[in-house]
């Protein structure tokens, strides 16, 4: 074997070892980022939400909607 291959497969190794070390951190960050992106979710749901029923539909509501709505030229 060349001296390249050695320190290719002990790259390798090495790379491996980290990652196992390492996958339980990973996981976890994994999973708080997740979490955050669900309590975003539920944040803009809440808000939204009391949004509607502070201010209704109709102040949402900007134009005509459906397929009956006039043709602007």
């Amino acid at each position: 074997m060349h001296k390249s291959q050695v320190v290719g497969a002990l790259m390798i190794l090495v790379g491996a070892a980290v990652l196992i070390l390492l996958s339980s951190f990973v996981v976890s960050v994994i999973v708080t980022l997740l979490e955050l992106l669900a309590v975003l979710a539920g944040i803009v749901l809440i808000l939204g939400g009391i949004m509607m029923l502070l201010f209704g539909r109709r102040r949402w509501r900007r134009g005509p909607w459906g397929w009956d709505a006039p043709a602007t030229a």
